[in-house]
């Protein structure tokens, strides 16, 4: 009975001084946003930029993303205004905050420069120095190239449609970037400015789920699923209950110069250039045929495609010479042909079901027996109701998935796969986890071999 009581009152005086600090830190906080918003409403009107009230509760809403207690926090600060707010909120919310900038891309001998690396590193820097915190700048480059760009490539020259940005933030971001922030920083978390939450069993040790931003117009939480959940339980998302227009008002009213910096699109490293035009450099392109999926021969007075990698299933194939708009419904690296059918809602370009290879749950474990759950077959694709069962050797589950090239289409006259060279992802087939089959629960567009399946 001594040891509990002495144990309570070791408990309750912990919480007094956590609850203590914290309201320092926000009456503090408070004194400094009035200050800050007062000497940017002098030349700024008021009716384009967040009060201190509304700052107040964008820092409540960062809080449920953050560490309970106090903690030493590395925040990977990118230059834009995301990681900006993100590593604003956790400092003023008590946390031991350091800055990292990482160099992913060694852009020397490229015509478009260091995919914006000395802009990137000048706005962090001074988004560093306005909220008062340390950055370190590591470069990565190396590691990049070797565990995330090499595979790209590869998978393109296959036939397939990579995502490089799931691959990025698995080998690099909560990767590298993590093991860097513990070793060399002695930081206890890995913050980023990703919309995206995550949900917590108990201790910082314990398991994880990954949950969708409460922005769903900006939810990253698609790029994050092939995060291991060792990973995620050492990473925190001040932004996940968030929304985006918020946080682009909070950076003005904070005078952070990242406030009107565009939003990243698109893969980095190709720069302003057409992406055929760069995956050229690493693909060979040959010149070949698109052929009708219709009639099975070539598009009457179509010119000569510029190469598979220039192509995705479900994007308008742009046919010079040709009298209508044609659609990509697969291609062949054995034959160099593009397949391609008319129109954007031909039933050639819908899936009934896929299969999947290299499955993965953020949790550590799937569901039993057949899992009815809902999925985006790629990042801006809609959440679809999907069933999950065995396929081949027995069932796994998954909450990602890499799509390989059998899919059944609406009618058993297209099958999307057979348009397709066989694509499977994981190095040695035999030794690989079983393989899943989704259904879909409405017919798909766009099944793409290579793109990931996350549930």
């Amino acid at each position: 009975a001594l040891v509990t009581r002495q144990r309570n009152r070791r408990n309750a005086a912990r919480t007094h001084a956590i609850t203590t600090h914290r309201a320092h830190i926000m009456s503090a906080w408070r004194r400094a946003c009035q200050r800050a918003y007062s000497a940017h409403s002098a030349t700024t009107s008021t009716s384009t930029t967040a009060t201190v009230a509304q700052l107040d509760a964008l820092l409540k809403r960062c809080e449920l993303g953050a560490p309970r207690a106090p903690s030493r926090i590395a925040v990977g600060l990118s230059g834009g205004v995301d990681s900006a707010v993100a590593a604003w909120a956790l400092k003023q919310l008590g946390h031991d905050v350091t800055g990292v900038l990482m160099r992913n891309w060694d852009g020397f001998d490229e015509r478009d420069d260091d995919c914006g690396y000395v802009d990137d590193r000048k706005s962090a820097r001074e988004t560093a120095n306005a909220i008062g915190i340390a950055l370190d700048e590591v470069d990565f480059s190396r590691t990049y190239w070797h565990e995330v760009f090499e595979p790209f490539v590869g998978a393109f020259a296959s036939g397939a449609t990579p995502n490089p940005d799931l691959e990025c933030n698995r080998r690099v971001k909560f990767g590298a970037l993590l093991r860097h922030a513990r070793e060399r920083l002695g930081a206890e978390y890995l913050a980023t400015g990703h919309y995206a939450r995550i949900r917590r069993s108990g201790n910082h040790n314990s398991m994880v789920e990954l949950l969708r931003g409460v922005d769903i117009t900006k939810d990253q939480s698609y790029f994050l699923a092939s995060v291991t959940g060792e990973a995620l339980s050492s990473a925190c998302f001040p932004l996940g209950e968030a929304l985006k227009s918020d946080i682009r008002d909070a950076a003005r009213a904070l005078n952070f110069t990242a406030a009107e910096r565009r939003s990243s699109a698109g893969i980095c490293f190709i720069g302003r250039r057409p992406f055929g035009e760069f995956i050229g450099e690493y693909v060979e392109s040959k010149a070949g045929e698109f052929v009708d999926v219709e009639t099975m021969r070539v598009v009457p007075g179509a010119e000569a495609h510029r190469g598979l990698a220039s192509y995705t299933v479900g994007q308008r194939a742009k046919i010079g010479g040709a009298a209508k708009p044609w659609f990509v419904v697969g291609k062949n690296t054995a034959s160099n042909v593009v397949y391609v059918a008319s129109g954007p809602e031909h039933e050639a370009l819908f899936s009934t079901s896929a299969i999947v290879t290299e499955p993965f749950w953020v949790a550590g474990e799937p569901p039993a027996g057949v899992a009815k759950l809902r999925a985006k077959t790629r990042y801006a694709a809609q959440l679809t109701p999907v069933t999950l069962t065995a396929h081949r050797d027995g069932y796994n589950g998954a909450s990602i998935g890499t799509n390989d090239t059998h899919t059944q289409s609406m009618s058993s006259k297209f099958v999307p796969s057979a348009f397709s060279t066989a694509y499977d992802s994981r190095a040695d087939a035999s030794g690989a986890p079983p393989t899943l089959l989704v259904t879909f629960a409405s017919p798909e567009r766009a099944v793409t071999p290579g793109q990931a399946v996350v549930f």
